[in-house]
């Protein structure tokens, strides 16, 4: 215990990663919220050996940072050292093993909570789009239809020279990860709830989509291109 206070103090959260079994690291949220990064990458693909990142959001307690290939993702690494704990969806299985077979070791003195596992043992699986629905979080733009293959295509059409196709990724991105606070205020709640002794429940807050520009008629020819029967997942 002494040690485990003594690691709280440093606000050493990989540590508390190594101790809790993988079910239990959701408790991690209600002290280290405040020096977490919410994560989500844009890829080529789905495989790191044959694709590459595109770019990487981060939201925390100042905001949203997006880092983008060719412009400032070289600062990603550094920008990491400064949290405790890294917060996804899906990250465990994609997005931090993408990113370490192509940067190396980013996460090594980080804990990460990936929001798909207690949130499945609440009862809410599949896409983060549907989850999102189910709890009534986030996306509330024109870009909610738009999907990871969508974010591939933008990609493309900015390298084409499509110019309205960057902002529309950055903002698309920045949607994604701004649920993702709201929906791990809601896992903590309800599973500290269920604890046998009485706690204090964390308080949400909200944290607005950020006010980033994007194109609408991007976002329309995306959209109008699809096959009858398509839905975003």
């Amino acid at each position: 215990m002494e040690e485990c206070r003594v690691r709280l103090n440093a606000r050493d959260g990989a540590y508390f990663e190594s101790c809790l079994p993988r079910r239990e690291l959701w408790r991690l949220y209600g002290d280290f919220r405040d020096r977490a990064a919410f994560l989500d990458i844009e890829t080529t693909g789905l495989s790191p050996e044959y694709s590459y990142v595109t770019m990487v959001g981060i939201l925390d307690s100042q905001g949203y940072t997006p880092y983008v290939r060719d412009e400032n993702l070289e600062d990603l690494r550094a920008a990491l050292e400064g949290y405790d704990l890294i917060v996804t969806y899906n990250g465990a299985s994609f997005d931090l093993p993408y990113l370490e077979y192509h940067f190396g070791r980013l996460f090594a003195h980080t804990a990460h909570l990936d929001l798909r596992f207690p949130l499945r043992r609440l009862g809410y699986g599949g896409g983060l789009k549907a989850i999102e629905g189910r709890l009534q979080v986030g996306r509330v733009s024109e870009l909610a239809g738009l999907s990871g293959y969508d974010a591939v295509l933008l990609w493309r059409m900015w390298q084409g020279g499509d110019t309205g196709a960057r902002d529309t990724l950055i903002r698309y991105n920045a949607e994604d990860v701004v649920s993702l606070p709201a929906l791990a205020d809601i896992v903590y709640n309800t599973l500290l709830a269920r604890l046998p002794v009485p706690q204090s429940p964390i308080e949400h807050r909200p944290r607005p989509v950020p006010d980033l520009p994007y194109d609408p008629d991007v976002v329309r020819r995306l959209t109008a291109s699809r096959p009858l029967g398509w839905a975003a997942r």
